[in-house]
């Protein structure tokens, strides 16, 4: 009996330290990891900014998304897609992608939404029913907005990316500071009290 409650301890112990010991993360894209195309946009979290469509971004990103539009006078409307929490190669972040939808088929959209909530930003948020929430899986993915649950800062910032002389203030809020890389299609928003804000945009031909 004593030999059998040796065993029985020694096996829990020998649960209780595998339990302990951390698995190995799978090889993911990390937000520094930006690849320019031949069609001169980027690719990142292999999205292909122009051309991945929401389908082929959410089993890139191995998680589904929850689509909305937002409408604010004097602004463009969007179409968003966005991730509560995604996990990257042990980062965890949130994640918005802007999709691709003509003007007249959002209206459409708005007018079928089955509900609209006005935001503390002003904006209205348009829940969409799930045959619009269907049509999206084929609008290609035109931005990627990335907020890390990490804050980053400017020596962070300089390792991963580099230097850049295109740092200004924002004019809405003195202590961010934007950090833009046009040639990546990115921009950074630094800010020591609040989350970081990362940008991926589709880059402008150059003329």
């Amino acid at each position: 009996m004593t030999k059998f409650l040796i065993g029985l301890i020694l096996t829990i112990v020998g649960i209780a330290a595998l339990t302990l010991i951390p698995s190995k993360q799978e090889p993911a894209p990390m937000p520094w990891e930006i690849t320019v195309m031949p069609d001169g946009q980027i690719s990142v979290f292999n999205i292909h900014l122009g051309t991945s469509n929401y389908h082929q971004a959410q089993e890139s990103l191995h998680i589904h998304g929850q689509t909305s539009i937002f409408s604010q006078q004097g602004k463009k409307t969007t179409v968003e897609a966005f991730f509560n929490s995604i996990n990257m190669g042990g980062l965890s972040a949130k994640l918005v992608l802007n999709l691709v939808v003509d003007a007249d088929e959002i209206e459409k959209m708005k007018s079928r939404a089955t509900e609209a909530r006005l935001q503390p930003s002003g904006a209205h948020r348009y829940q969409l029913g799930n045959k619009d929430n269907a049509t999206l899986i084929n609008a290609p993915v035109s931005a990627i907005t990335y907020i890390p649950s990490v804050r980053l800062n400017e020596e962070m910032v300089l390792h991963r990316f580099g230097f850049t002389d295109l740092v200004t203030q924002d004019p809405e809020n003195s202590n961010t500071e934007i950090w833009q890389y046009p040639a990546l299609g990115l921009i950074i928003y630094l800010n020591d009290s609040e989350k970081t804000i990362m940008q991926y945009q589709l880059i402008s031909p150059r003329e």
